[in-house]
Formats: C-alpha cells, structure tokens, sequence
C-alpha cells in the first residue's frame, strides 16, 4: 500500500463503510465487494477525488493481490496527482503481476518520462510494442522518447560543471547561519505606559459599564446593558413591516408536494440544484455493448493470402462491469468499466477450412480515449482444421482486421452511450 494512501485516513473519506468493511470469505463475496470498490473509485476519478480513488483500489488489491489492473490503476491515480515516483512504482507491480499486460507498461513508461528517465521509458514502450506490435499509441511514444532521450543526453553535455565535480553553496547562503531579525532588534526596548493593560472602570455596579479600551473595540449600551456595536434593536415600525418572525411548529399532517416530478437537467425533483444525480445504466450498457459488436466481420481483400476469408464476432460471452451516467452542477459525466470476452470465427473459401476462438478486453473503461484502441487481455484459438491459418488468424484477427472492428464497435458504443443520455 502506497504511503499517500495511508497518509488519507479512511475516517476523512466518504467510502468509510466499504475502506473499513471486512473482506469476504467466499468467492463469490469477493468478486461482489471488488466489484463495489472498483464502481466507487471510478467515480472517484471521474469526479477527481483521487485520494478517495487511491484508497478504494488499495483496498481492492487488499482483496485481489495479484490483479494486475488494480495496480495499473493506482499508477494511474498517482499519475494524475503528480506522484511520479509512485506511479512508476505501483505500474512496476504491474507487469511483475502480469508481464503480458500492455497497459501495465504504457503507465510505467508515462511516469518514467514525467521523471525524466527517458533511456527506462524507452525500454519499457518497447517491451509493450513486443505484445501489441500495431498500436499506434505506443508507436508514437516509442518515437517520442527517442526524441526526448536525445535532446536530454545533449543538455547534459551542455551543462557547466566544476572542477571538482562537487557543488558548493553561494557564500552568505548558509541555511544555519542565525541572522538577526527586526523582532529581536526592538525586544530591547522598554515598553510604554501605554501598552500596559487598562485598569477596569469601577463606576458601573453591575459590571455591564465599560473599561477604559472597550470603546475603542466596539461595545455600547442598549437598554442598560452592554452589548456589540453591531447590535441592532428593531424601532415600533420596523417591527410590524415584519411581522411575527418567532419560530412555529410544523405541522406534521401536510405533507408537500413538488411541482415536478422531474427537475432540470435530467435531475428529480429532490435535487434541483443538480449537485449530484446518478443513474444505473448498467444494463442498457451490457445489451447496447452486445448489439454493437455481434455480427460485425472483416473480409480479406483480393491481395491478401486468402482472399474472400471472412472473420466474424459470433458472441459476447462475458460483459462484466457496470455503467452509470451522473449528472453535478449541470455537467455530465458517464461512468462505465466493463471486462469483455469476445468470441470469432474464421472461415475461408473452402468449407473444410476455418477456426474458432475468443479474445478479451479486461479494460473497456472511461479511461481509455476513443481513437486509440484497447488494451487485449488474453487470445485463444480454441479450433482450428488446418495449421496454415494460424499466421492468418495472428495477422487478421489478434493483431489487425476483425481487432480494429472491436476497436472501432467499441467506440461507436462510447459515442451512443453520450449521444443517449
């Protein structure tokens, strides 16, 4: 566990009752209340609470220590509160948990690059273009961290050094060095009959009259007794523009109705200053994620080795997650995190030639930007009747055609999820 989330007692954050709650026993508990932590912190980070969101996926790794997402999501918390330290450490976790797990290395290699370790933050996009040879995102930080590493390597030529390599403080500078200060110059001086304390004035009998400085501070008096300056006694007149303003039991037999069942900006009728609305849109989600994916294919085209194959998503075995749609202050914000598992077939020309298997996507996630892709979790051919499909289905199917499919589905869905709600 990170020291900053530590440091964020659990007693200051609003997710007290699941930070502080006992983890479950069964597996099934432990997917439920993992689940919970991970819905939390991702509207921690959208409402960018990021101690909060910190705090829920340490606990969450607390339940599932070798997740290696949970710790890629730490580094990310971490990213966006400018710890680079710690963010190239809990992405280091990462990929020690999976090293397969592209996304572990993008976040080592972005807090690598934000402590200036461009040499490290090379290697690292590099292993990742290992695992997922055609993603452009990674390509691009490969190429920038060539560039950076260079201009780096060259400012450090630059740089002036002494002769004994070893640094010196300016003279004067010295932090320990006691200066004197303006306070202990006049401590000296004697001080005046005018700045000891007043005596009280002993006319009053009732003890309500004034001291000597009380005057000064703003005190008088109102119907014999003393009181603050800023004491307002109401005239005759101003009482009755008034009217009687003493406090009144409700009543507990009305009950008030509101206008509108619904208030402005998609909020009910309970909040209509709109400063936290959310709904649960989880299973709208799982359908329309359904709807956008199955059925989608990639044909090959004449140049290919095999022209006319088609590859096809048959089904979306596996849509787990959540997805909800807030509204604060007028602004909205959707929420969603799913983990997908995506059948496919591949079919040829030749009916005896085909092969089936699936793909997963661990992170379908708000964080993840339309245009870049996602992140694949696991790839398996489950069948196939002839061994010479196996470069296809690599080139056609896990790196690239029915890939950029899913890609370009799952960003469709993004942009309906918006256009919806």
């Amino acid at each position: 566990m990170s020291s900053f989330g530590n440091q964020h007692s659990f007693l200051s954050s609003p997710h007290r009752d699941v930070l502080g709650a006992p983890i479950p026993d069964s597996s099934d508990g432990k997917e439920r209340f993992s689940a919970e932590l991970k819905s939390r912190a991702k509207g921690a980070i959208s409402s960018k609470a990021f101690p909060d969101a910190l705090l829920l996926y340490e606990k969450a790794s607390e339940v599932f220590p070798d997740d290696s997402t949970l710790y890629a999501n730490q580094s990310l918390v971490h990213f966006n509160m400018g710890h680079w330290k710690l963010a190239s450490e809990t992405a280091q976790t990462a990929v020690e948990k999976d090293a397969t797990y592209v996304k572990g290395y993008w976040r080592h290699g972005q807090a690598l690059s934000k402590l200036e370790k461009y040499d490290q933050a090379l290697k690292t996009y590099e292993r990742a273009l290992k695992l997922d040879p055609n993603n452009k995102a990674i390509k691009k930080e490969v190429e920038k961290m060539k560039v950076l590493e260079e201009e780096f390597q060259k400012k450090k030529l630059e740089e002036p050094s002494s002769s004994n390599g070893v640094k010196t403080e300016p003279a004067g500078n010295n932090p320990f060095e006691k200066k004197p200060t303006a306070k202990s110059k006049s401590s000296s001086k004697p001080s005046s009959p005018d700045s000891e304390k007043m005596d009280v004035d002993k006319d009053g009998a009732d003890g309500d009259t004034f001291t000597k400085s009380e005057h000064v501070k703003g005190y008088k008096i109102v119907n014999g007794k003393k009181t603050t300056f800023f004491h307002n006694e109401l005239s005759d007149e101003a009482r009755k523009l008034i009217g009687d303003i003493a406090p009144k039991r409700l009543d507990p037999s009305t009950t008030i109705i509101p206008a509108d069942a619904q208030g402005k900006n998609n909020t009910s009728a309970w909040n209509k200053a709109g400063t936290w609305e959310e709904r649960d849109l989880s299973s709208w989600a799982k359908d329309s994620v359904k709807n956008c994916l199955v059925g989608k294919f990639f044909t090959l085209d004449d140049s290919s080795p095999a022209p006319g194959a088609t590859a096809t998503i048959t089904k979306l075995s596996k849509c787990d997650g959540h997805a909800s749609f807030a509204s604060v202050r007028g602004k909205k914000r959707y929420i969603y995190e799913f983990a997908l598992k995506i059948e496919w077939k591949f079919e040829t020309n030749t009916a005896e030639d085909d092969a089936r298997g699936s793909m997963t996507f661990p992170d379908f996630d708000g964080t993840c930007l339309v245009g870049e892709g996602y992140d694949l979790g696991s790839y398996e051919v489950t069948s196939c009747t002839d061994s010479n499909l196996v470069p296809l289905l690599d080139r056609f199917v896990r790196n690239s055609g029915l890939r950029d499919i899913i890609h370009d589905s799952l960003d469709d869905w993004v942009r309906l999820f918006k256009e919806t709600y």
